[in-house]
């Protein structure tokens, strides 16, 4: 009992910091081998051992840092013991293993329990014949069409190509061994490299005329580690400076606020490959940037490779978080922050202790879509000719002369899939650890908004304004080389060279208008056969009260937000080769491949989420009472569904279809990979990689142009959102 007593909280810490000097210990006298593999285990039996010694799991749940740590230590385990990356990584690793056993296995057994416990009940309240014949009676003919139609679409064309990808990872090279592909991907110098080739820097200076140039371009660890290093600091980075940007907006007024919201959406604005583009140009050394740093420090800068990547993403991805954190932080019940203020805490120790940790599912929300953002994006390493990211890597093994995708090509598709998924699940399971109930919220006649100091306006104005107006200039960019303001190569600005041509080709000279026409097409016919899907699977989910049923389908419908678009292209080539071999949908048939058709279920498939989830919420508000009293007096359910149950939430369908349309035209990752097998069935996306790709001036203010087009896309689709259809306009939240 003694020691029972004597296991405090620091215990984990404790037993880390001896776990990690004990290998530390081994791998100086070179004795790592098996010791490594016994300390491992033996880091994984202490958390139960722990546990049972009286640790209390509700320190790790209720603590902000220590949950965090947790799914931080999940993340960084992995793959430094699966890489097996010696010395001190490694010590590092050991140092979290017990707070990581001790968290899932406090989890595990907190998730069991209650599922006993929902068990216990369930068996006791309703039996399991009366249930049955409860399902039974719901399932109807129609219900039946709408669950068995919809999971066989879903299972189809997401989880089959999903599970070609992993087949055609396990295909080795002739005399190799079955996991040769992943063996490569985990070891090979190509893909992890844990020593810096002689004389690279991640910052090299090198004389420019009379002064210094300054090159940013990172450091090559690999495409593996470099994807894993860029999208942990572009998710870092883009989840610190949305919450910044968003609480100073939702707490504080100040003059020019409302302008500073406006300004923080603009980024959401997506025009593919363009503005990564006016990304290069702004942070080159005939950019703006520099001719600043040049007048008042005497050198000037450029941010290239994998810093131009990392940047670029962060400039393009922090809005989402913003959008979800200013959101979050507005719904927060204002009584809770005074409550806290009364039992003394203020400032930054409110922040940390009340406001964050119930604003925290929103941001997170938006820290998941900007993990997975930065995972799959192809437009950043394209436009900065950085090859060594797994998206990068991928996309190139879709463009080989042959038209066949190597079994490497999968396995490393099947790895981001991985990865994806991986930080999805742990950072929502993070959310799902612990409590953010609020017990009221609203109901305040003083706003929660307090005016800025002194101290304060002067952060506003010389930070956070500045900062804001440099993410705008991408899109601002996107206009002047369209208008011919700016020059594609260089940087000036000409208002009397303005011109309208770029415009005039687009839609003048047919072989870039056709690209446009598939665009429209596609994006058309894909929000069609989304909202189709979208109500055979909204409704089924709202009104099936089968749990595992409803789960599994808003599970299958859902997903495809957490899968890369680049997996899903790997899937549907594996799928169309092997199913529709020597058809006009195989995608190895050079010149008869009809991409459209593929093109086409891609989009309503990828994009289905953004669909579903708007019908799911008009299903949720129509009372099932309605649909009762119809069946009741004679009506079947197929005019139940459509004549009374949809005209109520027809506002709802068409704002999924409106937003799914948007993201539908702006896709860009099966865009450009399935649209490279027929160029002419491509879309606008696959256009303008192919200007921005080659480095070239040439083309580079059409495509823009092109950008300009779909920004006016995405405004009108919002302002009928908003406008006619009275819904909010938001980034899906997770």
């Amino acid at each position: 009992m003694g020691l029972l007593m004597r296991l405090g909280r620091n215990s984990i810490w404790v037993v880390g910091i001896a776990l990690a000097l004990t290998y530390e210990f081994f791998y100086i006298f070179s004795l790592e081998g098996i010791t490594s593999l016994l300390l491992l285990l033996l880091g994984i039996l202490l958390g139960p051992i722990i546990l049972r010694l009286g640790y209390d799991y509700r320190w790790i749940k209720f603590s902000s840092t220590l949950s965090f740590l947790s799914i931080f230590s999940f993340i960084y385990n992995f793959f430094i013991f699966l890489i097996n990356i010696p010395s001190i990584p490694k010590a590092f690793g050991f140092f979290l293993l017990p707070l990581l056993s001790t968290s899932a296995t406090g989890y595990l057994y907190e998730k069991l329990s209650n599922l006993r416990e929902a068990r216990r009940v369930r068996a006791k309240a309703v039996p399991l014949s009366r249930r049955l014949r409860s399902v039974l009676y719901q399932l109807d003919p129609v219900m039946w069409l709408f669950i068995l139609l919809s999971a066989f679409i879903l299972v189809t064309f997401l989880v089959t190509p999903i599970l070609l990808v992993l087949i055609g990872a396990f295909q080795p090279p002739a005399g190799l061994p079955w996991y040769a592909n992943f063996q490569r991907i985990f070891s090979s110098r190509d893909y992890v490299r844990l020593e810096l080739l002689p004389g690279e820097q991640a910052i090299t200076a090198v004389p420019y005329g009379e002064s210094v140039l300054y090159i940013i371009k990172g450091v090559n660890y690999g495409i593996l580690l470099n994807s894993l290093l860029n999208s942990l600091v572009v998710t870092i980075s883009a989840t610190v400076l949305g919450i910044i940007v968003a609480f100073i907006i939702a707490r504080y007024s100040f003059p020019g606020k409302e302008l500073l919201r406006l300004l923080s959406m603009i980024p959401l604005f997506v025009t593919p490959f363009v503005n990564s583009y006016v990304v290069k140009i702004l942070f080159s050394e005939y950019g703006p940037v520099s001719m600043i740093t040049s007048k008042l420090f005497g050198w000037s800068i450029r941010i290239d490779g994998l810093a131009g990547v990392a940047l670029a993403q962060i400039i393009s991805f922090y809005p989402i978080v913003f959008m979800n954190a200013y959101s979050a932080f507005l719904n927060i019940d204002p009584s809770t922050e005074e409550q806290g203020e009364n039992l003394g805490a203020k400032g930054f120790y409110l922040f940390r202790t009340v406001t964050f940790p119930l604003a925290l599912p929103g941001i997170v929300a938006g820290a998941i879509i900007v993990y997975i953002f930065s995972i799959e994006d192809v437009g950043a390493p394209l436009i900065f000719q950085e090859w060594n990211l797994m998206s990068a890597q991928i996309f190139k093994g879709f463009i080989t002369q042959t038209g066949i995708v190597s079994p490497e090509s999968a396995a490393l598709g099947f790895v981001m899939l991985f990865i994806a998924v991986m930080g999805f699940l742990a950072i929502r399971n993070y959310v799902g650890m612990r409590s953010y109930a609020m017990i009221s919220r609203g109901g305040r006649l003083v706003s929660r908004q307090r005016p800025l100091g002194k101290l304060g306006l002067l952060a506003v104005y010389l930070l956070v304004f500045p900062f804001v107006l440099v993410t705008v200039f991408p899109q601002i960019g996107v206009f002047l080389l369209a208008f011919n303001i700016m020059p594609p190569r260089g940087f000036s600005l000409s208002f009397s060279s303005l011109s309208l041509d770029y415009f005039e080709k687009l839609f003048l000279d047919p072989g870039i208008f056709n690209y446009i026409r598939n665009t429209l097409i596609y994006a058309t016919l894909s929000v069609v056969t989304a909202v189709l899907l979208a109500i055979m699977v909204g409704y089924s989910v709202s009104r099936v009260k089968v749990k595992w049923l409803s789960n599994l389908l808003d599970t299958l419908a859902t997903i495809p937000l957490a899968i890369p678009g680049l997996v899903i292209a790997l899937g549907y080539y594996f799928f169309f080769t092997r199913f529709f071999a020597k058809t006009p949908l195989d995608p190895a048939s050079i010149g008869a491949f009809q991409a459209w058709v593929v093109l086409v279920i891609a989009y309503s498939i990828r994009k289905l989420p953004y669909v579903v989830r708007s019908v799911f919420a008009g299903f949720q508000q129509v009372h099932e009472g309605l649909e009762e009293a119809a069946l009741n007096l004679g009506a079947t359910r197929s005019k139940v569904i459509f004549g009374v149950v949809l005209p109520f939430i027809i506002s709802y369908v068409f704002s999924g279809a409106v937003l799914g349309f948007i993201y539908m035209a702006t896709e860009v990752s099966t865009s450009i990979t399935i649209g490279n097998f027929n160029p002419s069935q491509a879309p606008m996306t696959y256009y303008m990689m192919n200007v921005y790709k080659g480095g070239s001036p040439i083309g580079v203010q059409i495509a823009a142009a092109m950008g300009v087009l779909l920004i006016l896309i995405q405004l009108v689709a919002i302002l009928i959102v908003v406008r006619v259809f009275k819904q909010r306009y938001a980034f899906i939240g997770i």
